[in-house]
């Protein structure tokens, strides 16, 4: 489980690094880096 939670947030930074970078999608890039770093602090949280 822990796994899948770091894949899923390193694949939503990539994805809000290419859509602020390249794209401007708007409000979907900052929804997609607030799950990214909501899923990073679970996971921190879970292994303490």
């Amino acid at each position: 489980m822990s796994k899948m939670l770091i894949i899923a947030a390193i694949i939503m930074l990539f994805l809000w690094a290419i859509g602020f970078f390249i794209f401007d999608i708007g409000i979907m890039i900052h929804l997609l880096l607030l799950v990214a770093v909501v899923l990073f602090i679970t996971r921190v949280i879970r292994d303490k």
